[in-house]
């Protein structure tokens, strides 16, 4: 004969004890293993500070801020050295007559550029590691350190941004557009101009052979 349905599902409620009991008995059987084990063990060593590792402090998210693609170091490093070998190789054409792409083979091979760019980033780092909190209030610590602000990227105004400095007091004016003068993006943009305007200059030292401030 057929069963009811109220038959078939009447072991439910018993299989459903039958299986709450058998998870009891074996989360108790997993924690005294744990204990055994734990007592085999002696005292548990404390574990290192999360965060610690050359690995950690390179993957963590104020390096990839800082010195990503498209953190702020990277910017600000290539703009300072761009204005500052723009302004140089322009004196020395005028009047020693070499040529922008003479000098960069020169810088290249002889070390200059390499040690230009060291000096660089060492001074655009110097401002988080001579920071005082007294003057100048932060949070972080090593090459990380920054101030809260909105509108930077994660929140985190870094000491070393150009942006960060305060430019109150100093010449300029405010347009629609921005700060005209001494104002928080001024260098940014200079930079930007430099590093265009040496690519530029090597194009067209390229097509006409020869440099253009002393041809």
């Amino acid at each position: 004969p057929a069963q009811s349905p109220a038959a078939a599902s009447a072991p439910a409620p018993a299989a459903a004890a039958g299986r709450a009991r058998d998870n009891e008995i074996d989360w108790a059987e997993i924690e005294r293993n744990n204990e055994q084990a734990r007592a085999a063990m002696g005292t548990p060593s404390t574990p290192a500070p999360a965060g610690d590792g050359l690995l950690e402090r390179a993957f963590s998210a104020d390096a990839q801020l800082l010195f990503a693609v498209d953190g702020c170091v990277p910017e600000v490093v290539n703009g300072r050295v761009a204005m500052f070998g723009f302004f140089t190789a322009a004196l020395t054409e005028i009047f020693t007559g070499k040529s922008f792409t003479t000098q960069l083979a020169y810088n290249l091979s002889h070390g200059v550029s390499f040690t230009i760019a060291s000096l660089v980033i060492a001074g655009t780092l110097a401002p988080m590691i001579m920071a005082d909190p007294k003057e100048t209030p932060y949070e972080g610590t090593g090459f990380a350190r920054w101030r809260p602000e909105p509108r930077a990227k994660a929140g985190r105004q870094y000491l070393c941004d150009p942006r960060a400095i305060d430019t109150t007091g100093l010449p300029g004016r405010d347009t629609p557009l921005g700060r005209v003068g001494f104002g928080a993006t001024a260098e940014t943009w200079n930079g930007r101009a430099a590093m265009v305007g040496l690519m530029l200059t090597f194009l067209i030292e390229g097509a006409t052979h020869h440099g253009i401030f002393r041809g």
